[in-house]
């Protein structure tokens, strides 16, 4: 009986989880869809097993959690490589990282960043306690954007490239951002770093999410978007922002949360027009006193000809 309750409470989740493109606010299960499909699995296990059956649906479900959580790690050792950079276009690596606003460890951060030595770095939920560290990474990052005199916006770009301009905007339809065009030594790639809303506002999320697409998809030329969805690949919203601001995901690791070194949901992201290539796969880095991973990738962007 407790096997056929395990595997109706799985499925009714993986339903509901469905159900975010009728009404947005079922779209909170759509974060949890593996774990949906995990506890299915577990109990449908459970039950064709001869006997000890809530003990085999446990040990498979504490196995798939831990399984989930080990797999951002072992695909991180040695991320695979895609190519190499190709005539007339410039091979970057890139990162995005939420430091977690009550996170007090400057120091801890700044080392991550110099670890993932990404090109083009998103920093997001930079409190003032962490702020300094801008100035101590002029040497490796010369050209920076931030909006920290922004009313409600705590985002910043390092660029080891020269940024032509920048722009950073709050307390409108979409979600904080922050953009900056990169020169012709990148490209003139668009980078635009963004931290949208989270349940339990998902209709106001929604909103954040097809203004942003909206406004990303006017841009011209080779684009990187970076930064704290607050949503999963199987969510609403990312199936909105891949689609109407004309975007491919490059992350799928779950990168949230740090606790127990075990990630569990996916809400972290890089995505990319579809004229920039993918050279290295999707990667976690370490949290630095955060509750997120900071995500990285190779990027391949075409050069003006």
């Amino acid at each position: 009986m407790e096997c056929r309750l395990g595997i109706l409470l799985g499925l009714c989740g993986l339903i509901a989880s469905r159900l975010g493109r009728l009404w947005v606010a079922f779209d909170v299960f759509s974060q949890f869809t593996l774990h949906f499909a995990l506890i299915t699995l577990a109990f449908l296990l459970g039950l064709v097993m001869p006997r000890a059956k809530l003990l085999t649906a446990f040990v498979v479900l504490v196995a798939g959690v831990v399984g989930i959580g080990m797999w951002p790690h072992l695909a991180s050792r040695q991320p695979a490589v895609f190519g190499t950079a190709g005539p007339g276009e410039k091979a970057l690596k890139v990162a995005s990282f939420n430091t977690l606003w009550v996170n007090q460890d400057a120091d801890a951060v700044k080392a991550e960043i110099l670890r993932l030595d990404a090109d083009v770095v998103t920093l997001i939920e930079m409190s003032p306690a962490k702020r300094r560290i801008a100035g101590e990474l002029k040497d490796r990052y010369p050209h920076q954007a931030n909006c920290f005199g922004v009313d409600y916006c705590d985002l910043a770009i390092l660029s080891k490239l020269p940024i032509m301009d920048s722009e950073a905007r709050s307390q409108w339809e979409g979600p904080p951002y922050i953009r900056a065009r990169l020169g012709p030594e990148a490209g003139g790639l668009t980078v635009v770093g963004v931290h949208t809303l989270r349940f339990p506002h998902s209709r106001a999320q929604l909103r954040q999410v097809s203004a942003i697409a909206g406004f990303i998809e006017t841009l011209s030329g080779p684009k990187l978007v970076m930064g704290d969805f607050n949503a999963t690949p199987f969510s609403r919203i990312i199936t909105l922002m891949e689609s109407k601001a004309n975007l491919r995901r490059l992350t799928f690791l779950p990168s949230w949360p740090s606790h127990a070194n075990l990630p569990q949901i996916s809400i972290d992201h890089i995505f990319v027009s579809p004229t920039v290539r993918l050279l290295g796969a999707a990667h976690i880095g370490e949290p630095a006193g955060s509750d997120h991973y900071p995500v990285a990738a190779q990027i391949g962007v075409p050069l003006a000809p």
